[in-house]
């Protein structure tokens, strides 16, 4: 899954295409609450499996919960989560070849992204400055979301400084997939907006390989 950061700088690269009059921190806030349930992960992100390989069930996301998804920032923020995490398997799976279950690959994926906050952040200009709802309402059935510990463990990822160097992520990797995951996002609001076939989880899978 993409870090925080990713998200948030995806996030506000989306802000001009949102249905007007839309809550900006909350649809802020729906961006990255998703991840703040880290012991209901598979819930959180509607992993499932089809055909024996994985995906984020995004269809099954929008049934309960699309009559929401242009009128409710914090859901739509939500969604377009979803969506950028597909992007980011697909990207470092697919095309980089990362693969998680190699011995040390995981804990060094998460230096890189304590390596790219402020990297991120200062070529985003990004902010931990916006106000997160107190409850995770309508989502609330999903997971056991920490809404409350949300601005400080944002805060912390604007402060803590990351390695030197790049253990495998390097900050154009992650601006190449930041700016794959704003287009799917941009074609899903309009589809979203007109009416048109919404992603199918179906064309958005993974399976690793043994190591």
């Amino acid at each position: 899954m993409a870090s925080r950061m990713m998200h948030l700088a995806a996030a506000v690269q989306l802000l001009p295409e949102l249905p007007q009059g839309m809550d900006v921190p909350r649809f802020l806030s729906g961006e990255i609450m998703v991840d703040s349930a880290p012991h209901e992960r598979h819930a959180s992100h509607f992993l499932t499996q089809l055909d024996g390989r994985k995906t984020y069930n995004v269809a099954r996301f929008r049934a309960q919960f699309g009559h929401l998804l242009q009128s409710d920032a914090l859901v739509l923020g939500y969604y377009l989560h979803l969506l950028q995490d597909l992007v980011f398997r697909d990207y470092t799976y697919h095309e980089l070849g990362f693969n998680p279950r190699k011995p040390g690959y995981l804990a060094g994926l998460h230096s890189d992204y304590r390596r790219l906050n402020r990297l991120l952040a200062a070529r985003y200009g990004l902010s931990p400055d916006f106000a997160v709802p107190s409850d995770a309402a309508p989502l609330t059935a999903i997971a056991a979301f920490d809404m409350a510990g949300l601005p400080a463990a944002l805060a912390e990822d604007f402060a803590l400084p990351g390695a030197a160097e790049a253990f495998f992520f390097t900050e154009d990797m992650a601006a190449a997939y930041i700016e794959r995951a704003v287009a799917r996002c941009r074609s899903e609001l309009h589809a979203l907006q007109n009416g048109l076939p919404l992603t199918d989880p179906a064309d958005w899978t993974w399976q690793l390989d043994p190591v």
